[in-house]
């Protein structure tokens, strides 16, 4: 090839990485991978295969090489009765720029069957919401390969009735908001903040530092809001998804930087007496806006968490179920 030719080449990648902020991948590098599982789809020049919940479908390989992976978690629920935010499921992939330990390596696999386990989201109850499930790829570590995991994100915080006292998060990938009905904090969920060692981010959940509402349930790209002062229109905030290029806009939500498609958004807390608070790009859920209504639920496939239940006998959304999606050079 020209020299000419190999300059332009790296040129447009380094115009690609000045643009998007992630390192370019280069299409057909390495053997090249055929394989089955999911539902699948071509774009950018590569082949994905999208697993969402409920399945028992496996990621089938007939041809080896290297592939790309992204795992998330199901979503946290919202907690009910003035209730916070659900956290968001981990995030776990090796995309190029993902600030986690697999980000940019390369993951090989050989012709075999890999498991495939897609969390589901957290479900409302009475008080606080349950945490999602972990979605795993690779369960087993089929020949030799690492599993990789997403954790469930942690449940947020609430209450059955307007009693008094303060109610902590769940933990999980991303942590659930606490809750509080008597001014003494109510503390979020600790989310997965040590990328480097799990390999999958997430953050915690906000504080209810304040009486008669719920926080933030962290997300994949920023912790929840805290709640504040009584009466007042506090955050609340569902923390902000993790966002990626490269992905078919069926999937993820749209986010801040148009490039890219969002996932595993924290849900957002509610707000006395009913001032809605939207929750995180990436399929969080947004809180209660009336009594008794429930909280907005996670977007499905996202990961995301659910929002905050109102007034009186209102209960917190439900979770996102996450998701597994792998590509690799069509």
């Amino acid at each position: 090839m020209p020299l000419r030719s190999i300059g332009n080449i790296l040129s447009n990648f380094d115009d690609y990485r000045s643009t998007t902020g992630t390192r370019a991948s280069v299409p057909g590098g390495g053997s090249a991978v055929a394989a089955s599982g999911g539902t699948t789809a071509t774009a950018n020049g590569y082949k994905y295969h999208f697993f969402t919940h409920p399945t028992s479908d496996d990621f089938v390989v007939t041809s080896g090489g290297n592939i790309e992976f992204i795992v998330i978690g199901g979503g946290g629920a919202g907690g009910s009765y003035r209730g916070a935010g659900g956290g968001a499921g981990g995030v776990n992939s090796n995309w190029p720029g993902f600030p986690g330990s697999y980000g940019g390596t390369s993951y090989a696999v050989t012709p075999g069957t890999y498991p495939i386990t897609v969390g589901d989201g957290g479900a409302t109850g009475p008080a606080s919401g349950s945490s999602g499930s972990t979605s795993v790829f690779n369960g087993p570590g089929v020949n030799s390969g690492n599993p990789i995991s997403g954790s469930g994100g942690g449940g947020g915080a609430g209450d059955s009735s307007n009693s008094s006292g303060h109610t902590n998060g769940l933990n999980g990938g991303s942590g659930g908001g606490g809750r509080d009905n008597t001014s003494s904090a109510g503390t979020g969920g600790g989310g997965n903040t040590n990328p480097q060692t799990t390999g999958e981010i997430g953050n915690p959940g906000g504080d209810a530092t304040e009486a008669y509402g719920g926080a933030g349930g962290g997300g994949a790209g920023g912790a929840g809001g805290d709640k504040d002062q009584p009466g007042t229109t506090g955050p609340s905030l569902g923390g902000i998804g993790y966002g990626f290029s490269g992905i078919p806009p069926s999937y993820g939500t749209p986010g801040p930087d148009g490039t890219l498609r969002y996932f595993a958004g924290g849900g957002a807390g509610h707000v006395y007496p009913n001032n809605s608070k939207g929750g995180g790009y990436g399929g969080g859920g947004d809180s209660s806006d009336g009594s008794p209504t429930t909280g907005g639920n996670g977007t499905d496939g996202t990961g995301g968490g659910g929002g905050g239940g109102g007034e009186a006998e209102s209960t917190g959304g439900t979770g996102g179920s996450g998701i597994i999606i792998i590509r690799y050079p069509a």
